[in-house]
């Protein structure tokens, strides 16, 4: 979406204008899908966290100050919406259970995203930011709240793990 139609989309929707918020979401629908499915990797989870997203985001856009960045503030939103979920479930599987009895059939996307699994969250939500999403360093380090420095630190080692599994 273009900057400046962002943007007067962003200031109806403070003032009211549901029409333009549907479409601000409507927007970003595929590429918050997408990132909040690498994140959960659960359909039914990914569903409560994008109706929780766009709850929350109408609730407080009236305090969002600078309407540019409605896109990093709508995946803000998410990302914590997200972490909440992976904390209520925390008794996760380990990897040999969670991939026992998967088909013999394997490619690049499905082994990439069977490794991208396997991971931490702290590795996997900052390459699915990055490489998903799109966000520049800056962008996730703000999001995270945690230094540029940290996010490059995540990203290097995230990858190099996905190298690692992809190589098994």
């Amino acid at each position: 979406m273009e900057k400046r139609q962002q943007i007067r989309l962003v200031k109806k929707a403070k003032q009211g204008d549901t029409t333009a918020f549907i479409e601000l979401c409507e927007s970003y629908q595929e590429v918050i899908y997408n990132s909040a499915y690498k994140i959960l990797l659960n359909n039914h989870d990914v569903a409560d966290c994008l109706q929780e997203t766009e709850i929350k985001a109408w609730q407080k856009i009236s305090q969002l100050r600078n309407e540019a960045s409605f896109n990093t503030w709508f995946f803000s939103i998410m990302l914590n919406l997200a972490k909440d979920i992976l904390k209520k479930r925390e008794a996760s599987v380990e990897f040999e259970e969670q991939f026992a009895g998967t088909t013999s059939y394997h490619d690049d996307e499905n082994d990439l995203t069977q490794a991208l699994n396997y991971l931490s969250e702290i590795y996997r939500i900052p390459l699915v930011l990055h490489y998903y999403a799109g966000f520049k360093i800056q962008e996730i380090a703000e999001q995270l709240q945690l230094s540029e420095n940290t996010v490059k630190t995540r990203l290097a080692r995230g990858r190099a793990k996905l190298k690692l599994l992809l190589r098994e």
